[in-house]
C-alpha cells in the first residue's frame, strides 16, 4: 500500500495501492511498479479441507502511474511503501529510455531481416483490459546485427515478463540469463540428443533455423517409423539421435564439447552472445514506444 506508518489507510474502494514484481531470482521487491487505485474490492473466505477458512481480498484496480520506491515497512498486516516518487517516463525518454509492461502481457515477438538498414522488431501481447491483440515494434538498423536484434526481442520478453518494465539495466540482465539459457539447451540437446529442448528458456521458445529444422525433422522420423512398424512401437531414442545428426550435419555444426555450444547459438539459432554497453541500449530503448498505444 501507499502511505507512511504514521497513518495507515484503509483498504476500501477508492484508495490507492502500489504494485510491483516479485523478483524470482533473490524474492526480493522490484523497486518500480504502479501506483493504483482499487475501483472494487470484495473480502472473501476460502474453505480449505481441516483447516479454518482462509480470509483474502479480491481487487479490481486501475493503473494510475508509474512510481518507484524508497523504503518497505509494515504495519496493521500491511506492507507500506514509502517515499513513493512518481516515474513520468514520457517527459524522462530521452534521458532514461524504457519499455512498459503495464496494461499488458507479453506474449512473444518476432525479428525481421530485411537488408541492414532495416531490422524491425515486434514484441506481442493482450491487453489485459479489452482481451485484444497489441504490439509494439522498433526499428534496430544502423546499431546491431540480426543476430544480435534477435537475442534483444528476446531478452525484452523476458524483462517484461519478469519486472513489468524493460530498462537499460534489466535489458542487460536480460540478454545474459536469455544467452545462459539458450547455450545450455544447445549443450543439453547435443549431448543426450534431445531435440525437443532447443530454443526453449524461461521467456518462452526461440524461433530459428536450428530449433525448426529440429521440430520438422522430428514429425518426419516420427512419421517414418509410424509408418514402417504399421502405426505400432517406435524408438524414440533413435529417432532423436537421427535428428541430431541430421541437423548438426545440414547446418555444419561441430559436435565437440566446449565449442558446439557456442557455435550452435551463433550459427544455427543466430543469437548474438556480445554484452551491449550502456549507451547502446539506450539507443536501443529509445527506439521503441513507451507501451503498445503509443
Amino acid at each position: 500500500m501507499e502511505g507512511s506508518p504514521e497513518h495507515t489507510p484503509q483498504l476500501e474502494q477508492g484508495e490507492n495501492v502500489f504494485i510491483c514484481p516479485l523478483i524470482p531470482a533473490n524474492g526480493s521487491l522490484y523497486r518500480i511498479g504502479v501506483v493504483a487505485k482499487v475501483v472494487d474490492i470484495r473480502r472473501q473466505l476460502v474453505d480449505i479441507a481441516g483447516h479454518e477458512p482462509v480470509p483474502f481480498l479480491s481487487m479490481l484496480i486501475e493503473g494510475i502511474a508509474h512510481a518507484r520506491w524508497d523504503t518497505l515497512s509494515t504495519d496493521s498486516g500491511f506492507v507500506m511503501a514509502e517515499g513513493l516518487d512518481i516515474q513520468d517516463f514520457r517527459r524522462m525518454c530521452n534521458e532514461y529510455p524504457v519499455v512498459s509492461g503495464a496494461g499488458w502481457v507479453p506474449q512473444g515477438g518476432f525479428t525481421e531481416f530485411r537488408s541492414l538498414g532495416d531490422i524491425p522488431v515486434t514484441v506481442y501481447g493482450s491487453d489485459i483490459e479489452r482481451n485484444v491483440a497489441v504490439s509494439l515494434t522498433g526499428n534496430l538498423k544502423g546499431l546491431v546485427s540480426l543476430e544480435a536484434a534477435h537475442t534483444i526481442e528476446h531478452a525484452m520478453i523476458r524483462s517484461l515478463r519478469t519486472y513489468g518494465l524493460c530498462t537499460v539495466r534489466t535489458l542487460q540482465e536480460a540478454m545474459r540469463a536469455e544467452t545462459d539459457e539458450l547455450t545450455w539447451s544447445v549443450e543439453k540437446s547435443m549431448r543426450y540428443a534431445m531435440p525437443e529442448v532447443l530454443g526453449n528458456t524461461h521467456a518462452g521458445a526461440c524461433g530459428n533455423p536450428m530449433t525448426n529444422m529440429a521440430q520438422f525433422y522430428m514429425v518426419q522420423e516420427l512419421t517414418e517409423q509410424l509408418g514402417e512398424s504399421g502405426g505400432g512401437d517406435y524408438e524414440l531414442g533413435q529417432v532423436r539421435r537421427t535428428v541430431m545428426s541430421r541437423l548438426t550435419g545440414d547446418l555444419g555444426l561441430t559436435t565437440e564439447p566446449g565449442l558446439r555450444a557456442l557455435q550452435g547459438l551463433k550459427k544455427g539459432m543466430r543469437h548474438d552472445d556480445s554484452p551491449l554497453s550502456q549507451e547502446l541500449c539506450k539507443k536501443i530503448l529509445g527506439r521503441f514506444p513507451l507501451g503498445p498505444w503509443q
